[in-house]
């Protein structure tokens, strides 16, 4: 069973990378509707219905990516059967109205569509020697232990004991013994707050986590043709600066400003170009109560400088976003996490650097 479930993830996962699928419809109008016009009319339906996969698939990209994307649309849609494959699902003739109606479904196929939008980026056709040095910083972190606190609550109890009582009453000169019964209570108080307060997470960083994360994040900036500098390969200050930066991001989720000025004007003095960064903050385990696997949720961040000039210069920001990763086992869902979490904010990355035209 486990290894049936195994398979079905994989497939899933291994498709969601090749191809993204969209149902689309097409209709257009004609004049003659037989011989070499109607297979033009044909064509001319399945293109256009072809076109809105393309066009709905890029407006999921960023507005960097959405830019390169711009600059090879129109080799994309005159070379359409070699980045969509279309399946013609049903189509309608109107004799009446003399308009033809296709529906149509549409694969996008993203290697190769990604492949020649990353060939319009600058950095595509430089030799090593004409590009930018660039000095990277990936770090990832995990929670260490979750404390939550108990709120201080009263508990009172009603107990069915009673307690005889009498008293005595005077009437007309007349004394009457009246008796009765009283029930008890008792009441407790646990807890160690009158406040209510969420749990509070302990983070630390991730060594291995680490590792993961930057064999991922070069071997998307590797194949984008981007040459990357550690820090710990520039000189000792930066590399005592980078241990810095990834306790803080262990402890407070991201690096201070004052240690991120420190390590660009090094940087700079270096006369490195770029300084690009990026962080992963692992999350509890979870269980998907649907099928019972593993999810591994993460936050991602990152940030590109631009050091050529005086002064440091952010000109980009990774927003903080969410990513899953989904696996019969805890290690397997955290691992499609790291290396979901690498693709998603190398993507974001890269397209700031080929906007930018940054070689």
């Amino acid at each position: 069973m486990n290894k049936f479930i195994t398979i079905i993830l994989f497939f899933i996962f291994s498709t969601s990378v090749i191809a993204e699928t969209y149902k689309e419809v097409a209709k257009v109008n004609y004049k003659k509707f037989r011989g070499t016009a109607k297979q033009e009319v044909m064509d001319q339906a399945m293109f256009e219905a072809c076109s809105k996969a393309i066009s709905k698939y890029a407006n999921t990209f960023d507005d960097a990516r959405y830019e390169n994307f711009l600059k090879v649309k129109s080799k994309i849609e005159n070379n359409i059967n070699d980045y969509v494959n279309c399946t013609l699902i049903e189509d309608e003739q109107d004799k009446k109205a003399k308009t033809y109606t296709v529906v149509v479904k549409a694969e996008i196929m993203t290697k190769a569509f990604n492949a020649v939008i990353n060939q319009s980026s600058s950095i595509s056709d430089t030799d090593s020697l004409d590009k930018s040095e660039i000095a990277f910083a990936f770090f990832a972190r995990e929670i260490d232990e979750a404390k939550s606190f108990k709120t201080k609550t009263f508990e009172r109890t009603d107990t069915s004991a009673s307690e005889t009582t009498s008293e005595i009453a005077a009437s007309d000169g007349t004394e009457t013994v009246i008796s009765g019964s009283t029930d008890t209570s008792t009441s407790s108080t646990t807890g160690g707050s009158s406040v209510a307060k969420s749990g509070q997470l302990v983070y630390s960083s991730s060594p291995d986590g680490t590792d993961q994360f930057i064999d991922a994040m070069l071997e998307f900036f590797n194949k984008a043709n981007y040459d990357l500098i550690d820090l710990y390969d520039i000189n000792d200050d930066v590399a005592d600066l980078y241990d810095e930066m990834i306790e803080e991001f262990g402890i407070e989720g991201t690096p201070s400003r004052r240690t991120l000025s420190k390590i660009n004007k090094i940087l700079q003095e270096e006369e490195i170009g770029f300084f690009v960064y990026g962080t992963l903050s692992l999350g509890q385990k979870e269980v998907d109560q649907s099928t019972g696997n593993n999810i591994t949720k993460a936050s991602i961040s990152g940030t590109v400088f631009d050091l050529t000039g005086k002064r440091a210069k952010r000109i980009s920001s990774i927003a903080p976003q969410v990513v899953s990763g989904l696996g019969t086992t805890q290690d397997e869902s955290r691992r499609l996490a790291i290396a979901n979490s690498a693709k998603q904010s190398s993507d974001i990355l890269i397209n700031v650097l080929n906007k930018r035209g940054i070689k």
